[in-house]
């Protein structure tokens, strides 16, 4: 048996009826009319790739991992020669190998979105040596470096991929896709590299979406560069990114600027932001520990306005382990004023430990009236099951 490849456009020119005294492939057309074609698919379905006859075999396995839509025929028939395309370039096309670092080192450190042709031209400076800036035509280097990364080995893939209109024909204006197979290449060999600075100032300026700013701002956060990772946070709170808020809110509470952290997660909040209400607490907790209780109450209060009354619970709760019962009774019936009586019940238990009866009595009426009633039959269960009769038909009168 004889096994070969050919493309279709070749297989179609070789077999076809050969006008009158030109025929060019006699013994092509002879061999091929022979065989049985087998159509290869320009991309395989989800279904195909499935069978563990790709699983067994690591080439495919690999094509399999790092093609795009299906397409590990291109990969199998370019992969290993992109790669040798781009190792090359570092001779013979310095700057086409600068522009394919610089959207390897983008794509593994998170920036998901298409490349801007922009962010690749600002960064690329910095993965060349000094001579190699200097001998640069300052007109021409960047056109010639995306031509060397656009160039397809093997007439099938590209380091760099044009994106595709959404909307409608052709390809977007000045953006690119990495290949993935480069792209899974990257992540083994330069896994432990840290871009120039060139490469940080550049996808400050020219990322294409605030979630590609936040992505990057961890990893750089990741590997201790916390300059650079707050920088990027700040440029995408300034643009709206409100994980980046969330993070820079966070850092400054750490650092012990309270005021600053409770602008940012005052901001958060009126974007309508609920995560922001968990940080509050937080930021609320800290004030509290710092000794400022009124701003703790404060910030509390405008978590339970919005919604979230465990900050105040939490709150009455520590006043009450430090034995302010009256503290704890106030924050506990703001909470109540807004819908929840766990700290009432909760206040009611602990004046009842410390053997104010009455106390402990008028929390539960309070309880009861706000609608607390099942939490006060937990309450006389749990004294049920601690064989205190007594106890449970107190609190059971209060919940039936």
């Amino acid at each position: 048996m004889i096994l070969g490849t050919l493309w279709p456009e070749y297989h179609r020119t070789l077999t076809a009826t050969p006008k009158p005294g030109k025929d060019g492939y006699p013994n092509a057309r002879a061999l091929l009319n022979q065989v049985k074609p087998v159509d290869v698919p320009v991309s395989f379905t989800a279904t195909a790739l499935q069978s563990s006859l790709v699983h067994r075999d690591r080439s495919l396995a690999t094509a399999m991992s790092t093609s795009d839509s299906g397409r590990i025929t291109q990969t199998l028939a370019a992969g290993p020669q992109l790669v040798d395309h781009y190792h090359q370039a570092t001779s013979h096309s310095p700057y086409g190998h600068a522009v394919i670092t610089t959207a390897m080192d983008a794509r593994r450190l998170g920036h998901t979105s298409p490349l801007p042709s922009a962010l690749l031209k600002a960064a690329a400076p910095g993965y060349l040596t000094e001579q190699q800036r200097a001998a640069a035509d300052p007109d021409t280097w960047f056109a010639h470096a995306l031509d060397y990364a656009l160039e397809r080995v093997m007439g099938v893939a590209a380091a760099l991929e044009p994106v595709a209109n959404t909307e409608g024909m052709g390809a977007l204006p000045d953006v690119y896709r990495l290949s993935d197979y480069l792209d899974h290449h990257a992540r083994t060999i330069r896994s432990h590299v840290f871009p120039p600075d060139s490469f940080w100032t550049a996808a400050r300026e020219h990322a294409a979406s605030t979630a590609d700013l936040e992505a990057l701002a961890e990893a750089a956060d990741h590997r201790g560069r916390y300059r650079i990772a707050a920088d990027l946070y700040q440029r995408a709170a300034d643009a709206g990114g409100t994980g980046a808020l969330a993070e820079l809110a966070w850092r400054r509470g750490q650092t012990g600027d309270l005021d600053g952290a409770e602008q940012l997660l005052q901001r958060l909040i009126d974007a309508g932001d609920t995560g922001a209400l968990a940080q509050l607490a937080q930021l609320a907790q800290l004030r509290q520990r710092a000794g400022d209780l009124d701003g703790a109450e404060t910030l509390a209060q405008r978590a339970a306005d919005a919604g979230d009354t465990g900050p105040l619970v939490e709150l009455a709760w520590r006043r009450g382990e430090s034995g302010d019962l009256d503290g704890a009774e106030r924050l506990a019936q703001r909470a109540a004023d807004v819908g929840n009586v766990n700290a009432l019940v909760r206040l009611a238990r602990r004046r009842e430990e410390s053997g104010d009866l009455h106390g402990a009595e008028r929390l539960a009426q309070r309880a009861t009236d706000i609608g607390g009633r099942d939490a006060l039959i937990r309450l006389a269960r749990a004294h049920e099951r601690d064989g205190d009769a007594e106890g449970a038909k107190r609190w059971r009168r209060f919940g039936l």
